[in-house]
């Protein structure tokens, strides 16, 4: 992998912590009536902003929020536990839409599971969608050209995230 510089460095984690604070408020909002939310975290860096978005979420409303996690390989979806979303609000969690194929595949296997409704969100949108993913909840809209790359990175140590671009 190509090393990044720090004139690379979209948002360090601090901003992406006042992103994700934000992104917890706008899904309360739009959940007041409900008395649970799943949210659905893909992979590693998916399930770590799920944590963080709970955390903020947790210290200002009583809402019931369950975390399932979301693995995929070579295209087949696998869940860490069983879960039952019939008539729950779900929103998915990933940390950058790309082309929303990711985002695609995962909406497409939850209708499946027949949810009231289902968000999408992300820290990063690049807008580069080819595939119809809606982005309902997201830190930063950015638009780049095809060839750039974004990498949202997570501190080991320290368990913050940083996006850069590449």
């Amino acid at each position: 992998m190509k090393k990044l510089a720090v004139q690379n460095l979209i948002l360090d984690n601090s901003d992406i912590e006042n992103k994700i604070q934000r992104i917890g408020l706008e899904i309360l909002e739009d959940n007041i009536d409900q008395t649970k939310i799943i949210l659905f975290g893909i992979s590693d860096n998916g399930k770590l902003i799920c944590q963080k978005l709970i955390s903020h979420i947790n210290k200002i409303s009583d809402i019931k929020i369950v975390l399932i996690d979301v693995i995929i390989n070579n295209g087949s979806i696998e869940y860490n536990n069983k879960f039952n979303i019939l008539n729950e609000s779900t929103v998915i969690v990933g940390d950058v839409s790309q082309t929303g194929k990711t985002l695609q595949l995962v909406i497409s296997d939850l209708m499946l599971h027949n949810p009231s409704k289902i968000k999408t969100s992300v820290i990063i949108n690049r807008d580069h969608a080819m595939f119809p993913v809606k982005i309902d909840y997201s830190g930063l809209s950015l638009s780049t050209s095809v060839n750039e790359h974004v990498d949202v990175i997570i501190d080991k140590k320290e368990g913050g995230l940083s996006v850069y671009l590449s």
